[in-house]
């Protein structure tokens, strides 16, 4: 009986730490504490409700640019993430928030990026790294894109 208790208890705690782990675009957008900043990242663009409602979207992971660590994750839309798709950078230090936004069109295949609050101090390092975990470069090479 107490192992069986003990045993409850350690899936209970590991179910917790991992949700608290998993970090998404849409938990950005809906966050109490990260609200403001994705706000501020996509204002003067219009995403569409998915972004916000949650897309198929991969874990988050960490990088680091200059003195900083950064949480990359990108989305796309359920069903459909060949013409879709969406990466964001966020620092919990600083409260920043820089992101991507890429449609395709359909019948030209012509790809459309648009950035999101992305300032001078990340506009070569962060562009490089959203794009790239836009193309699943990141994900494939995860200790390539750390620029100190």
């Amino acid at each position: 009986m107490y192992k069986a208790i003990t045993a409850v208890a350690a899936l209970v705690f590991a179910t917790s730490a991992m949700a608290q782990e998993d970090v998404t675009i849409s938990s950005l957008a809906k966050g109490e504490t990260t609200k403001a900043a994705f706000n501020q990242m996509v204002k003067g663009h219009k995403l569409p409700a998915w972004v916000v409602k949650g897309g198929t979207y991969t874990p988050a992971q960490t990088v680091t640019l200059g003195d900083e660590s950064w949480q990359v994750m990108s989305a796309c839309k359920p069903h459909d993430c060949g013409t879709e798709r969406v990466a964001v950078l966020w620092s919990e230090k600083s409260k920043q928030m820089t992101g991507l936004f890429s449609t395709v069109d359909e019948k030209t295949s012509q790809e459309k990026l648009t950035w999101l609050n992305v300032n001078d101090a990340l506009s070569i390092d962060g562009k490089t790294v959203l794009f790239a975990a836009l193309t699943g470069s990141l994900e494939n090479h995860p200790d390539g894109f750390n620029f100190k």
